[in-house]
């Protein structure tokens, strides 16, 4: 289920960009589009939740969004202008944002210890690097075959055929997950609001959260577009997206030891890690060489998404008064796939066209010097006014 569900997302993904800007999108265009994912997040999972939990098996939800995504991004593939393409992805985001929660309520509802459910959910990592090669593969062929087309869109048409696939996948093979598994209530997210305001280190690692999550865009919008630019860094599209994978390869090994650095470490350390991480990486993109030095700084993907996201979800179980914790974390994901990633795709679009040079070409080192300051920033908050209750109540 993750496998499939992941090589979905990952293949309409990765190679966006690069297709935005084969159609003359500029950054903020680009990152327009990008945004509809967290449009969504802000409004789908309610609505795909309260099905689930009063009329439908969650497969049945899931399958139908999915056989609904395909037709959508294949509309999307012929889409040239910003507009149409916005709305399509809109239209695909609305559909799609909604099983990756329901996703996790199937695989907890079958799979008896929690704990093990990281184990579970790492088939979706091997899904993105899965397809992240595929797609490396066919860009490779094309590149041979007919060097003067662009196939970068081709990425939505396998997506749509992945969607396909994965819808008839949850309608026939998906154990029954009868309907009131979900455990989110629809307004839980407004007790979290009020948690900011009682609690000093709860607001304090909100705003850790909604920092770096203003800074992820700017390698998923970004990424491809830094290591296939001619004037810059100069890979081809196929390496490219080989290249992009070796964060999602490292991020495996650093799931099967997040466990013990949370024991041993605590949250405080492991999200320091995490954040510090992402601050390295970006500053490496920043730097630009040597070849070998960024394209190994692209590791620290893996590091930084997995210490650094997982860990932030321990520090609000940890922070959060029990009765009170699902609405905590209905609070952090409303800031890392809502609010924040919002901020961070305006950010991203301004920066990208703010440091357009002529020629087509942009200064990279003046682009990512933004994320890597602000990663550093949540460094030191973290450092200087965070401390690793094991519970901190409200103060």
């Amino acid at each position: 289920m993750y496998f499939l569900q992941f090589a979905v997302f990952g293949a309409q993904t990765i190679l966006l960009a690069g297709h935005m800007r084969e159609l003359g999108f500029d950054g903020a265009q680009i990152s327009w589009v990008y945004a509809t994912g967290a449009l969504a997040a802000l409004v789908s999972p309610v609505i795909a939740g309260w099905l689930a939990d009063h009329f439908l098996p969650t497969q049945y939800i899931m399958g139908l969004c999915y056989l609904a995504c395909a037709p959508v991004l294949w509309w999307a593939y012929g889409q040239t202008s910003f507009l149409s393409l916005w709305a399509a992805m809109l239209l695909f985001q609305f559909v799609h944002v909604p099983t990756m929660g329901l996703s996790n309520v199937v695989a907890l509802f079958h799979q008896p210890d929690s704990q093990r459910i990281g184990f579970v959910r790492a088939w979706g990592t091997v899904g993105w690097v899965a397809i992240s090669w595929a797609l490396s593969l066919h860009l490779h062929f094309w590149d041979a075959w007919e060097p003067l087309r662009n196939h970068l869109g081709d990425g939505l048409l396998i997506s749509a055929a992945l969607a396909l696939l994965m819808g008839l996948f949850c309608l026939t093979l998906l154990p029954h997950t009868p309907p009131g598994q979900s455990i989110r209530r629809p307004l839980a997210i407004l007790d979290g609001f009020r948690l900011l305001a009682e609690s000093r280190p709860f607001l304090i690692l909100f705003a850790v959260c909604f920092v770096v999550a203003m800074m992820r865009p700017f390698f998923y919008n970004l990424g491809f577009l830094f290591f296939s630019d001619p004037h810059g860094f100069g890979l081809t599209s196929s390496l490219s997206t080989a290249v992009m994978s070796l964060g999602q390869i490292v991020e495996i090994g650093a799931m099967l030891v997040l466990a013990a650095c949370l024991r041993v470490f605590g949250w405080r350390w492991t999200i320091l890690v995490g954040a510090a991480a992402l601050g390295l990486r970006f500053g490496a993109f920043a730097v630009g060489e040597p070849v070998w030095f960024v394209i190994g700084a692209q590791s620290l993907h893996g590091v930084g998404f997995t210490f650094f996201s997982i860990g932030s979800v321990v520090a609000v179980e940890s922070l959060a008064p029990r009765q009170r914790r699902a609405s905590a974390q209905s609070l952090l994901v409303f800031v890392n796939s809502g609010l924040g990633a919002l901020a961070g795709h305006w950010l991203t679009g301004s920066a990208y066209d703010r440091y357009e040079l002529p020629g087509g070409a942009h200064d990279w080192q003046g682009i990512f010097l933004v994320p890597a300051c602000g990663c550093f920033l949540a460094c030191a908050l973290i450092v200087i006014l965070l401390r690793d209750h094991k519970t901190a109540g409200v103060v």
